[in-house]
Order: structure tokens, then sequence, then C-alpha cells
């Protein structure tokens, strides 16, 4: 059964969206009686109706020939930044990322400067978030009695209400300014604090002591959500792993320049090979294009958070390079992989070319009836191969050997079947009149 793909716009959100919502209800049931458990967060039609509204997010569905909605994809860029949804805030902490923000200022006095003034911004965005918080939620006539609340009930975790609705409201105030300049002052010192300040003075501060109550307030409220402290020190929020890349390069991404893929489901019961692969890049085209539109963009990142036991997940987000990955403990949340790639302006064509051919040769989706060249289909199948033989090798050790793997491992005969087809496809171009498709099992 062929599936056509279809965007979902103002325009034909009705007629789609309930199905789109029922078949998320019908994955996470088919997911939790296969004992995969929270593995998928219920998006819900009133949020899903919230992305297709939105000019930075997408949603693309497969639709068989009966108009019904077997498969879903959702992209998002364009987060408020440092909120639950803003993976890239995970590689901005520690020493590394300070030395790096001064790395940025010709004199150390430079750097004083712009850490004063952006400190003097967040300052000024607190009271416009306080003002915000306290409007949409009147019982709390203080807003210490809201923080209260949130950390005797639930640990004031990161889909906390309160810590939501004021990072985004920071980030409201910030933007409203229009400079692009506090924008990035907002972003290199978001964890400042007056304590941080005076360190850099050499300079002795108490904070028990300050007089302004907004900034006493303000630094209260840091001290309870400063993330990479408890990283480093408490381990409320930690690297399982030390990462095996150099997490510098994403120093600079942030909301603005990140498209995350978000979520993108399959009907269990009608599973299409490379279906999720398909929709997926069909949304990341776009973003990828679309943000490329503007000059002054340099670069772009593609990111993704799964469980490691969610080795669907895994391999569509490695298919398409997100191959540099964090291993996270969350607060009071499961621990995650962090996947991100960076794709630079000039390779923004021959990455989307790449994919294109790939989803052509090895799931015979080739909308364009694009001609690959026999090399370069025999190229992507080789690649994949050694992908599948790596993979393979890697979940035989988590099998056999004591290490801190903790995902599945029962992929390993699928994994082995694959790559006996792909050894056949490879050897089928080198005959006559062959052409070439490998069929997955679903989209492992």
């Amino acid at each position: 059964m062929k599936l056509k793909i279809v965007e979902l716009t103002k325009k034909n959100e009705e007629k789609y969206i309930d199905q789109v919502a029922e078949l998320e209800e019908v994955v996470l049931e088919a997911m939790e009686k296969e004992g995969k458990i929270g593995q998928l967060f219920i998006t819900g039609k009133e949020d899903i109706s919230e992305y297709i509204k939105s000019d930075n997010n997408t949603v693309i569905v497969g639709i068989d020939d009966q108009e019904q909605v077997q498969s879903a994809t959702y992209i998002t860029q364009g987060q408020k930044p440092f909120t639950y949804n803003d993976i890239t805030k995970y590689f901005k902490y520690g020493e590394g990322y300070q030395q790096y923000v001064k790395s940025k200022y010709a004199t150390k006095e430079q750097y004083q400067q712009e850490m004063l003034i952006a400190y003097e911004q967040k300052i000024e965005a607190y009271q416009y978030a306080k003002r915000r918080i306290q409007e949409e939620y009147p019982k709390f006539h203080m807003l210490t009695d809201f923080l209260e609340t949130e950390v005797s009930e639930n640990g004031f975790h990161e889909k906390s209400i309160l810590r939501e609705k004021w990072n985004q409201y920071m980030a409201e105030y910030i933007e409203q300014k229009g400079d692009k300049q506090s924008q990035i002052r907002y972003e290199r010192f978001y964890w400042t604090t007056a304590q941080d300040i005076a360190q850099e003075m050499n300079k002795t501060i108490n904070t028990h002591q300050i007089e302004k109550k907004e900034v006493k307030e303000y630094e209260s409220w840091m001290e309870q959500q400063k993330e990479y402290e408890q990283l480093l020190k408490k381990a409320t929020l930690e690297i399982h792993e030390k990462p095996a890349f150099p997490t510098d390069k994403y120093y600079t991404a942030n909301t603005n320049n990140a498209v995350e893929i978000d979520t993108y489901l399959t009907n269990p019961n009608q599973r299409h090979a490379g279906t999720a692969r398909i929709l997926v890049y069909e949304g990341i085209k776009k973003h990828i294009k679309r943000h490329f539109e503007n000059p002054e963009n340099e670069e772009i990142f593609l990111c993704s958070t799964l469980h490691r036991e969610n080795l669907s997940s895994k391999y569509v987000s490695e298919f398409f390079g997100l191959k540099d990955s964090l291993y996270v403990k969350r607060r009071q949340g499961r621990d995650r992989e962090v996947h991100i790639c960076k794709i630079q302006k000039g390779e923004a064509q021959k990455y989307i070319e790449k994919m294109q051919n790939k989803l052509a040769v090895l799931y015979g989706y080739n909308p364009e009836n694009k001609e690959i060249p026999i090399e370069v289909k025999k190229e992507i199948i080789q690649e994949q191969l050694e992908y599948e033989k790596t993979e393979f090798k890697r979940l035989n050790r988590a099998r056999h050997y004591p290490c801190n793997y903790k995902g599945n491992v029962r992929d390993l005969q699928s994994k082995a079947n694959k790559i006996i087809r792909l050894k056949q496809q490879y050897k089928e171009l080198t005959l006559p009149n062959k052409g070439v498709s490998v069929e997955d099992e679903g989209d492992r």
C-alpha cells in the first residue's frame, strides 16, 4: 500500500487532526504492551493543533488510499531558550562553555561589561516574567509561594509550570527588545548570578544582604534552577558518560538555528518500510531550505531526544547524521540520549541530496524519479552495510558483557537478516538490469 505524504495546514487540519491524535493513542498502547513504558509521551490534539498553526513547526502525515492517517511526524523549531524543549541547552554548561564565551571578547574589560549589561537585562526580564505569571496565576500573591508549591509537589522538575512559564516570558521580553545582541547576551550569560559577577570582579558579596527586592528574588530563583551546578555537583541533572566528541562545535546552537525531530509515529498494524524516515526527511528538508533563505544564517543543527532503549528512534536519528549524543539524566525524568549534528550553509544542498538518494536506494522513495548512478547506489548500500555491522557488534557486546548500556538487545536477528539482504542487494548491482530496494522491518 502506497502512502501519500501530506503537510497539515490550517486548511486541512480539521480533516486529519483527530486521526493523528488517535494514532498517538494506538502507538502508545502498542508500545506499552511491548513493555516500552515511558518511551512515548502523548502530544494531544490541542498541542498538535498549535504545531500546525505555528509558523515555526511542521506536521507531516502519511495517508493511505482510504484517506486514513497511518503515520505522522512533528518537526519543531524556534522554541523559547532554556525551556523544556530546548535541546541545545545541554551543551551550554561548565568551564568549557564559560571559556568559550570569554573568548568572544577582545579584552577582559569588554567581557565584564557585557556580563553586567546582560545581568541588568535579565533583571528587567525577570520583572516582566513576574508580572505575566502573577496575571496568569493570581492565587499566588508572591512568586516565592508558587515556587514553594512547585518544589513540594513535584520537585520543580523540567516540565514544571513555573519553570516553563518563567523561561518562556523572560525569553519573550528579550525577544521584544528586538536587537540581536540582547539575545546573544541572554544566551551567553543565562546562568550568570551576582556571585559570578562578584567573583569575576574579585569582590565578595553576600546575596542574603542584597537590598533590592527584585534582585534578591531573582537570585533565589537562579539558585533553584542553576542546572549546570546540579549537573556538575549534585547530579540531579548529569551526563552519564563522557562525550566521545568535541562539544564545542555545538556551543553556537540555539533555538533559532536548531531543528528538533520531535516525534514520529507509524501505525503498528500498518507498518511500512522507511515511513518514519520519509516523513522526517520531508520535514527537515523544508526547515533547512527555509532557514538558509535568510542570508545571515550560516549553520543549522538537527536535534532529537530519545530513550536509550528506543532503538527505532536511534536508527532514525542516526540515519540523518545525528550521531553525536549526550546521555543525560534530566530532572525527575527518565534518562535520555540527546542526539545532534551540525550542517553548514555550504553543505546543506549536498546533505539534502544525500538523504534523497539514500531514501530512493534503501526504501524506494523517489517521487521525482531521480536517476541515481550505480556507483552512488553501491556507495549508499556499502555505507549502510557497515553501519548495520557496527550496530550488530554493539548490540552483541551489550548482550554478553557487563557495561553501562541498558537498551534493548532483541534486534540482533533483524540486524543479521538486514546485513544478509544488503549484501545480496550489493551483489545484484554488479549484474545487468538489476534494480535495488532494501526492505526494512518497520522502522528499525
